[in-house]
């Protein structure tokens, strides 16, 4: 059997894609290396903007914490903003994933777990991919195999080690601490270079990790082992470590007969790492692409391909870019822009309107030309 489209990979990117695919009338495959449920380094945060683009209501059991409250700390300096509206809810990313693969299949995408696709190759009229177990030939392939994608060999070069970000994550206990955990999105700046600490709390559980970019990553687990330390909290389990890419990067995210979406294609937010809105966002765009294409017997080439890339540097790709501009403002200045964030609150309050899909990065980069000589001067 010839698909329309096989999609490569059962992440968030893959399975939204996966879905649209599938409710268009066309016949969608997914590969999946592993078998869900499975487990995934990640926070397991899911924002208010990335609700907000899934096209399906998040199942009430599936929701382990919402959370309307943030707490920063910088030094012996704190931060505490409470919102009226919930900013971001906490999940296990082996349930959610599984439940949007749920959602792939009841539209009618066929799941293939347990094959790891070794090579891609695009012809005239099929794209062919080989995996562990079998062949299979489709008219596209949409690769959401994650930030070490197989499939896109096809499209660019590898990452290169200053487009990586690092992090460690690992479930502890609860604390015991004065006044318990309150439900609130805790971040700690300044312990290593372009990166943070975070405690998420979630069902019986806390989610806490440490990430910075990987060419200040030297000394993170170490960091982060200091950390928990610190905050008098233990893990339960051995962290796990994982790559991010940094977003706002231009890079090739198509080819003939192939289309990148998620970590593969580097749709990461570079200053916080938030990777589940993107990988939302470019599933949905590259579902929409192959529909549109297809369903019209357009040729499935680079060039006419290019129509995606252009769609997602319209919806997210700009704001990334701008994401990009701020970070590496906090790379070259950090003493002087934490020491501004934490001088008042505006700064932290317009950050939370980007999670809350309120504003973007290119008007919080317009706001912050406009108010930070304001803000250094009161942090002098």
């Amino acid at each position: 059997m010839r698909y329309d489209v096989i999609v490569v990979g059962a992440g968030p990117a893959g399975a939204v894609a996966a879905r649209d695919c599938a409710g268009a009338g066309l016949e969608t495959m997914i590969l999946e290396k592993e078998y869900h449920p499975r487990p995934k380094t990640c926070a397991g945060g899911i924002t208010a903007a990335a609700m907000g683009l899934l096209g399906a209501a998040l199942p009430p059991e599936i929701v382990e914490a919402r959370c309307s409250s943030f707490r920063g700390f910088y030094g012996d300096r704190v931060m505490e903003i409470d919102l009226e509206q919930d900013f971001m809810v906490l999940v296990s990313r082996e349930i959610f994933d599984q439940w949007l693969i749920s959602l792939a299949q009841s539209a009618g995408a066929e799941l293939k777990q347990g094959e790891r696709v070794t090579a891609v190759a695009a012809g005239e009229r099929e794209v062919t991919v080989s995996t562990t177990k079998g062949v299979y030939s489709g008219l596209l392939v949409i690769g959401a195999d994650g930030v070490n994608s197989t499939v896109a060999k096809t499209v660019r070069k590898p990452f290169n080690k200053k487009d990586l970000a690092f992090c460690v994550c690992a479930d502890v206990a609860r604390g015991e601490e004065e006044g318990g955990w309150r439900e609130a999105i805790e971040i700690h700046y300044g312990q290593l270079p372009m990166g943070y600490s975070w405690v998420f709390p979630k069902r019986g559980r806390l989610s806490a990790g440490m990430g910075s970019w990987l060419a200040n990553a030297s000394g993170l687990k170490e960091a982060f082992s200091n950390f928990l330390k610190g905050r008098g909290i233990l893990e339960e389990q051995r962290s796990k470590g994982g790559l991010i890419p940094l977003g706002g990067i231009a890079r090739p995210t198509v080819s003939d007969r192939v289309i990148l979406a998620g970590d593969a294609a580097g749709y990461t937010d570079p200053f916080t790492g938030e990777g589940i809105r993107y990988a939302v966002a470019s599933g949905r765009l590259a579902a929409a692409t192959a529909a549109s294409l297809i369903s019209r017997g357009a040729p499935l080439t680079r060039l006419h391909l290019g129509v995606y890339e252009r769609n997602c540097y319209q919806q997210f790709g700009s704001d990334l870019k701008a994401a990009l501009f701020i970070a590496r403002m906090f790379q070259y200045f950090p003493k002087a822009l934490l020491g501004m964030y934490f001088s008042c609150r505006e700064p932290f309050e317009q950050s939370l309107q980007i999670l809350l899909g309120q504003t973007g990065y290119r008007q919080f980069y317009r706001w912050l030309l406009w108010h930070t000589p304001g803000m250094l001067r009161r942090c002098i």
